[in-house]
């Protein structure tokens, strides 16, 4: 199925500390929301002290306050705004609103409530973390995804890009076939560096699967608590999933992210060919990664 990571949602205990680390730190630029008509609006309780959003039309990043009513507020099951998700955009919602049917796994059909011309549901992946697979139905929202898509690079004003989402997953392969019979999308394969460039990363389909153009999109990856002492990091990239930004200069940000003595990882071109990661924490505790091609 055609797809794209539409957005990531990341939960924040004070948005003004947020966005300013996203805007001065990390470079990004602040976008505009566009909610449906008041007749679709669901109960979405949002202002600038709840909501900083970065892209435009809608994708891109949500830094949101976490509200604990909002599954009762909006009669859903699930709580996107307590511990972050993300969304993927595909061609045929109505597809994998089915397969979910067949498979017996409970959803919240949120229809089109908190951005224009989106149709969103919410579920829980195997690994129990919330996500969001939703369909363009207007126009406002922007194009679909094109013929043949696997998430390619979408380039937001500044020039930054999502590049991935790293999912925690217990279970890889279980995680894997979810994605791939479930939501419907494609499996690839990991393109490894050379021996001197790799870290201690393990080369098994048990500890990795990737869905993308690449080395975007979705990065399922298993939990390994030596990563970080195995290529020398101070964060683990593999623990609690993350997501990763492209920017134009990542230098130019470690210059920022030191000057805010706020402390962060260099890994170099070490798990990506051609790719230099930079690992870091929010303010809120959420691990970010940012990366540029070299």
């Amino acid at each position: 199925m055609d797809w794209y990571i539409h957005h990531v949602n990341v939960p924040s205990h004070d948005i003004a500390l947020a966005r300013a680390f996203y805007r001065d730190v990390i470079g990004l630029v602040e976008g505009e929301w566009t909610y449906p008509a008041a007749e679709q609006l669901g109960q979405v309780g949002h202002n600038r002290d709840t909501l900083a959003y970065f892209g435009t039309g809608n994708r891109g990043l949500h830094v949101v306050k976490p509200i604990v009513t909002f599954t009762k507020d909006n009669g859903f099951f699930h709580n996107p705004t307590v511990g972050g998700h993300f969304a993927i955009t595909v061609a045929d919602l109505e597809a994998v609103m089915q397969r979910l049917d067949e498979a017996g796994i409970l959803y919240s059909d949120a229809r089109t409530y908190a951005m224009a011309g989106v149709h969103q549901i919410y579920l829980y992946e195997p690994g129990m973390k919330v996500l969001e697979i939703n369909q363009i139905v207007d126009e406002r929202a922007g194009p679909p995804p094109r013929r043949g898509e696997q998430h390619s690079m979408r380039e937001e004003p500044g020039g930054w890009s999502l590049h991935h989402v790293n999912m925690q997953a217990f279970d890889v392969r279980q995680t894997a076939a979810f994605l791939s019979h479930i939501i419907g999308i494609r499996e690839g394969a990991w393109d490894y560096p050379d021996s001197l460039q790799m870290g201690g990363t393990g080369r098994s389909n048990a500890a990795l699967a990737t869905f993308g153009e690449g080395y975007l999109g979705i990065h399922a990856v298993k939990p390994m608590v030596e990563f970080a002492k195995n290529n020398n990091l101070t964060h683990n990239p593999t623990i609690g999933g993350h997501f990763a930004i492209t920017v134009p200069d990542v230098t130019v940000v470690m210059e920022r992210l030191k000057a805010a003595g706020i402390p962060f990882d260099d890994a170099g071109s070490y798990a990506m060919k051609g790719m230099r990661q930079v690992y870091t924490f929010d303010p809120s505790m959420n691990f970010v990664e940012i990366n540029q091609v070299v």
